[in-house]
């Protein structure tokens, strides 16, 4: 099915990689992972000088929903890390497709997640995470910082997101100053999901929300969100922004910048899908 779809010509080809216990702590230091994750033959490539990680699918979905992704945070102002179609040829008969993507990393910053800062996973709609905030960064940093984390929030209404948990965004730090870092990781998603994501509504049937966010968890369809609303209007206003994303312009997009061969059957789902959560919304 994949080799329909890629062009095996065109794309970037890798190849396994045996390091030494020395060379995974090097490339573990230079992009700040594991010396495990660096150790995986699989994962981490120099190409070009610069470290790219390798991620293998075996359906076309998670792979069209890590190209959409970006191009999503792009269009609201977001940064996000950046795929590359990319096959590793593990043998002369064997070929794992999937992406590759430039670490986003600076290694100048630091990077934590929601808990190291101190806040509480939510699983079900819990705004309070919003005002506490503003106790966990400079007030110059406060609006920038919650707008983005809306703007996050409306990227994975509109992808159906279901893996938005604490581990799956972080949080930049520079001295005192925190942000957003470039999100990534947008391929549990459109329907295409994993066992034990944690907002998986096929899995967990009462769970309460309208989009999978650890933050915030939040149900369009509360009198709390409707206040929430008020009180930033700026959240509506990017809702408004996402409703006006046109998907296929995106999957032609992507299909001219990679070589690919997206069938209409593929960019009839993503539009459909895309058109159901858009016209609920207004």
């Amino acid at each position: 099915m994949l080799k329909k779809i890629y062009d095996i010509d065109y794309c970037i080809h890798i190849k396994p990689i045996k390091r030494t216990d020395e060379e995974a702590l090097s490339v573990a230091k230079s992009v700040s992972c594991s010396v495990y994750d660096a150790s995986d033959s699989f994962k981490w490539h120099c190409i070009n000088g610069k470290y790219y990680r390798f991620k293998f699918f075996d359906r076309i979905y998670p792979i069209l929903n890590e190209l959409i992704g970006p191009k999503l945070a792009k269009a609201m102002d977001l940064k996000t890390a950046s795929y590359i179609p990319a096959i590793l040829d593990y043998d002369d008969y064997f070929q794992m497709y999937g992406l590759i993507s430039e670490n986003f990393k600076d290694p100048t910053k630091q990077y934590v997640d929601m808990f190291d800062i101190g806040f509480k996973h939510k699983k079900k709609p819990d705004y309070k995470n919003i005002e506490l905030l503003k106790g966990f960064c400079l007030e110059e940093d406060y609006y920038s910082l919650i707008n983005d984390l809306f703007k996050m929030t409306c990227i994975d209404y509109l992808m159906e997101q279901v893996d938005r948990v604490a581990s799956n965004f972080l949080f930049e730090k520079d001295g005192k100053h925190l942000s957003l870092a470039p999100l990534f990781d947008y391929a549990e998603a459109f329907d295409y999901a994993k066992h034990g994501c944690t907002f998986n509504k096929r899995e967990n049937h009462d769970l309460n929300f309208s989009v999978a966010n650890s933050f915030i968890a939040p149900n369009f369809n509360e009198k709390k969100f409707e206040k929430l609303l008020k009180k930033h209007p700026s959240f509506g206003a990017y809702l408004k922004r996402i409703c006006e994303i046109d998907i296929i312009s995106i999957i032609n997009e992507i299909e001219a910048e990679h070589n690919l061969k997206i069938s209409e059957e593929h960019k009839d789902y993503y539009y459909i899908r895309t058109r159901e959560k858009q016209k609920v919304l207004f």
